[in-house]
């Protein structure tokens, strides 16, 4: 019986880290050319502006309860094999799911994090907004450009370049 709980165990640690190596493979670019599932179909209202000011920003995830789950639950299994008694196991696992939740939250972080711009934008009606967006697309001061104002997002691009894809 305690040959199966180790396979079982080493499986689930395998699965864990699988889980988190897909997490660094699901991140976004943050950028113009990106949709979103819910942003199919749905109309945009599009403005043309003048970018003023251009500055080079990492864009870090909110959070991610994703990777914070998956670490906790690595943890909580690999600090169930720390000491012998039931007793030992137990303060083991929930030490090891407190560690492993703030480094699978860290991890998944690390991983997601991007480059992006962060661009002012006159619209020559007095209005001026800042977007963020990521390094896909990189607009100088001086550029006309769309702006599309979406449901999923806002995105910029070059007016010269058109409404394509980078």
């Amino acid at each position: 019986m305690t040959a199966i709980m180790k396979f079982s165990r080493s499986a689930a640690l395998a699965a864990g880290l699988a889980s988190l190596t897909v997490l660094a493979g699901c991140a976004g670019t943050y950028g113009a050319s990106e949709r979103t599932a819910s942003g199919v179909g749905q109309t945009a209202t599009v403005r043309e502006g003048m970018v003023i000011s251009s500055e080079p920003v990492t864009i870090q995830p909110d959070r991610n309860l994703l990777g914070a789950a998956t670490g906790a639950v690595l943890g909580g299994i690999a600090g169930s094999n720390v000491g012998g008694g039931d007793d030992e196991r137990a303060a083991g696992a929930v030490a090891g799911a407190v560690i492993g939740g703030v480094i699978g939250n860290e991890v998944s972080r690390g991983v997601n994090t991007r480059q992006g711009y962060a661009y002012i934008i006159d619209f020559g009606d007095g209005k001026i907004q800042e977007i963020v967006q990521g390094a896909d697309v990189v607009i100088a001061p001086g550029t006309i450009v769309y702006v599309s104002f979406g449901t999923d997002r806002v995105r910029v691009w070059p007016k010269s370049a058109g409404y394509q894809s980078y």
